[in-house]
């Protein structure tokens, strides 16, 4: 690719394959497979060496190993539609890498988002707008996102604490509003100053949106907890944003929160650090009754450890531990994700063997354990099943649906999509 309008007709010729091919059919069994799906997973030593892998979703679970290197410090989101990775390169980078699945996971471009912008997320509204958060700044980046051309900003200074700086972090886009989380940090202590924010912006007028008429300013919703530190996840079962608040390092003063993204309200806590027993830094909900968090305790380095813990979604309660790292080696437990077979993926930053540490989430069991090289971080799962399935028109007693998890054990999401003309459709 050689220039923007390579990009441009590249895109388009790959992205009309997709709608030809990219569906996901859902048989008489009630199943569906996992073919050329693969966990894209960030690798670091936060020091020199930082590339990305990937592992193939079916066993054998076959590994690609440091494809090509990213930052130290970064993020990846893979967009369905556009079918890319976009890694979020952040502190000291400042950039946004545009990686190919369809290329064999090439990096295709590279833009800045600004120096010392700090940018911490990526969400696309179709293929030639994205946001970007910017850590360090006031502003949220509006841009192309393949040549980073700028399209604007949005001021968030309204909604920053008492140092002018809102600390905007992990991104989420449901229907025509994106919802920015707010750490709040105060820069002269490093502790958070009140409770975390979720700012909400018009993606059609690029403008803040006020979620309480009633009160004075451009009103956020408003956290129970501080510092809103994991990943803005979309519930699609329920309708609802998830987030994780870790508030101060070391005070259980933290938790897991929900927010109904339609009427752009608080819905409330699911569980806090006290019942979880640590500082949160990353959480996923199951379709059925469950979540998963990655938990740290609150002893000084390196006499601190993490565990994986499963608790009731419900009741905020811990069923159970499922895995905890060795002692001494400090706090080595980094992303989960949750992929639709229902199997939870987890970093393991473990000094001695680091792995990617699949579990059966229908069992709450190790399933297999995969060695990226450098210690893993973070990981985006690359949906790209049955990309190989011609279907002109859809096979006898078969409609285009994707379901999530899949093969579900408790509960299933049931996602009805258009790919293609008729006689395919949506509901």
């Amino acid at each position: 690719m050689n220039g923007k309008n390579d990009k441009s007709i590249t895109r388009g010729l790959r992205l009309a394959a997709a709608a030809t091919f990219a569906v996901a059919l859902l048989g008489a069994d009630g199943t569906a497979g996992a073919e050329g799906e693969y966990a894209f997973v960030l690798t670091t030593d936060y020091y020199s060496a930082a590339y990305y892998s990937t592992i193939e979703v079916l066993p054998p679970r076959t590994a690609d190993v440091s494809i090509s290197s990213v930052n130290t410090d970064a993020v990846a989101w893979y967009d369905q539609d556009e079918d890319m990775v976009f890694v979020v390169n952040r502190y000291l980078a400042d950039n946004i890498q545009i990686v190919d699945p369809g290329a064999a996971f090439a990096t295709v471009g590279q833009y800045s988002v600004g120096n010392g912008s700090n940018p911490h997320d990526i969400r696309l509204v179709g293929s030639e707008k994205a946001y970007i958060t910017r850590y360090e700044w006031k502003t949220l980046l509006i841009c192309d996102p393949y040549s980073g051309d700028s399209l604007g900003v949005v001021d968030l200074s309204p909604l920053a604490d008492s140092d002018g700086i809102p600390e905007m972090d992990r991104l989420a886009i449901v229907g025509r509003r994106v919802f920015v989380t707010l750490n709040s940090i105060d820069r002269a202590t490093w502790l958070p100053e009140g409770p975390g924010k979720i700012a909400v912006i018009d993606a059609d007028a690029d403008t803040l949106i006020d979620v309480d008429a009633g009160t004075p300013g451009v009103q956020p919703i408003w956290l129970t907890f501080p510092n809103p530190y994991t990943e803005l996840r979309y519930d699609r079962c329920r309708g609802e944003l998830v987030v994780g608040c870790l508030g101060a390092w070391g005070a259980m003063d933290g938790g897991v929160e929900i927010i109904d993204p339609f009427k752009l309200e608080h819905k409330g806590v699911v569980t806090t650090e006290v019942e979880l027993g640590g500082d949160v830094s990353d959480v996923v909900l199951s379709p059925g009754a469950r979540g998963y968090a990655v938990v740290m305790d609150s002893l000084p380095w390196p006499d601190n450890f993490g565990r994986l813990t499963c608790f009731d979604r419900y009741t905020g309660v811990v069923i159970d531990t499922l895995h905890i790292q060795q002692s001494g080696q400090g706090a080595s437990l980094a992303g989960i994700e949750l992929n639709r077979q229902g199997e939870l993926y987890l970093c393991d930053r473990d000094a001695t063997a680091p792995r990617i540490r699949i579990f059966d989430t229908t069992a709450d069991t190790l399933a297999a354990a995969v060695d990226v090289g450098v210690p893993p971080y973070d990981i985006a799962f690359v949906q790209q099943a049955y990309a190989g399935l011609a279907h002109d028109a859809p096979p006898s007693g078969r409609v285009p649906v994707r379901a999530h998890p899949n093969p579900a054990h408790r509960e299933a999401a049931i996602v009805f999509r258009p790919t293609g003309p008729p006689p395919y459709f949506s509901m």
